[in-house]
């Protein structure tokens, strides 16, 4: 009996020295979570991710522009037509998604010239959709000259926002049909899959996390490009992601209706010396040259051609349809840490190489390029105030 008791006291020590010891390390491990608060009990409290801010002044900016969307009513006219001895594939009045669609609409005006079998071919304009149709043609074997009257950075891609945005004014809803429908989904696919082939290099295209901060009181844009998705997009097309709601522990910014979703950015600087730069090395040609009529296409020594002019064929071709649509932006200093876009209230910031860029208006029907100090100003106030939302 004596042996079995002092064997309980001995046990009763060692249980004693344990608890202590496992009071000791209970409180170190309470003193590290209090520094370095990585647990799971900090993350259930805060695990919305810190985003650096935009610097916004006026100070900052370094330059203005303002760009003109080809807007036509009916959508981008992508048909081949015969005009006396010349054969002649169109392939422009894109709106504000000339940039997503360039690859696709290129790939289906290379299928109509195809079917006229040529060797050589003429490609007017040297925009977006200019090089990247001159491109898919040399792809297939042909021999191209470009004719245009600028070269970047005196075209209109030059000054777009450089953002996948495939429904951006493309067409007045009410005219939307079937066969532009199909057009749209193949060359909205296409070009999603050849940007997706341009990853990794040189930062030409990359992925950013986009942030759609909602206020109470809708935006004051007429055009609503969101409905004219969801009439475009059919359940087949799921290749990009969709955007998610965020719960309060998710949200960086002091709103309570903000989505998050992936987007995909251009950096047009680089990618349009990229395509310029390739279209050269394949053989390509570029020659300067004014079109102000159609007898000037006719003295080209091409029996095949490409137009890719954009607004000019306003003039050229006397397409009533296509008409302006401004677009201003305002760039301040680069800040290479930004890896984020947002939008509020129909002001826009997107960080690219060249700046980042601050916009979100359209003027339809407007030919002045002219920028408006007062809608800079509308831009500096509107990031402000996201910056003043954004959780510290």
């Amino acid at each position: 009996m004596i042996y079995k008791g002092n064997k309980m006291k001995n046990h009763k020590r060692d249980f004693l020295k344990k608890a202590a010891l496992a009071g000791i390390g209970t409180a170190s491990l309470g003193a590290c979570t209090h520094y370095l608060p990585t647990g799971s009990t900090a993350n259930f409290y805060i695990n919305h991710p810190k985003l650096p801010k935009v610097m916004v002044s006026k100070k900052r900016i370094i330059k203005e522009t303002v760009g003109l969307r080809p807007f036509r009513q009916s959508g981008p006219r992508v048909a081949l037509q015969e005009l006396g001895n010349k054969t002649i594939a169109h392939n422009y009045g894109h709106g504000g998604s000339g940039w997503s669609l360039s690859w696709g609409t290129a790939m289906l005006a290379a299928e109509l010239i195809e079917k006229t079998h040529p060797k050589t071919i003429a490609v007017i304009g040297c925009g977006i959709s200019g090089l990247s149709t001159a491109r898919t043609l040399q792809n297939k074997g042909y021999h191209v000259t470009i004719y245009t009257k600028d070269v970047y950075p005196n075209v209109t891609s030059a000054l777009a926002t450089g953002t996948w945005s495939p429904t951006s004014r493309l067409l007045n809803p009410d005219r939307l049909t079937p066969a532009f429908a199909a057009m749209f989904q193949k060359a909205c696919q296409y070009s999603y899959d050849a940007f997706q082939r341009l990853l990794g290099i040189q930062h030409m295209v990359d992925w950013m996390e986009s942030y759609s901060i909602r206020q109470e009181k809708p935006s004051t844009d007429s055009y609503n490009h969101y409905s004219l998705h969801d009439k475009l997009f059919t359940s087949d097309m799921d290749f990009y992601p969709s955007s998610t709601l965020l719960n309060r522990r998710e949200n960086p910014f002091k709103r309570s209706t903000v989505y998050r979703s992936p987007t995909t950015i251009f950096n047009i600087p680089v990618y349009m010396k990229m395509l310029r730069d390739d279209f050269l090395l394949a053989g390509g040609k570029i020659e300067i040259k004014t079109f102000n009529r159609l007898e000037d296409i006719d003295n080209l020594p091409q029996q095949h051609i490409a137009n890719c002019t954009g607004l000019g064929s306003l003039e050229l071709f006397g397409d009533e349809e296509l008409m302006p649509i401004s677009g201003q932006l305002a760039f301040l200093v680069p800040q290479p840490e930004l890896r984020y876009r947002a939008s509020m209230g129909g002001v826009y910031f997107i960080p690219r190489q060249d700046g980042v860029m601050l916009g979100g208006n359209g003027i339809n029907n407007n030919w002045d390029t002219t920028p408006d100090a007062t809608v800079t100003d509308m831009y500096l106030e509107g990031v402000q105030e996201m910056m003043r939302r954004l959780r510290s």
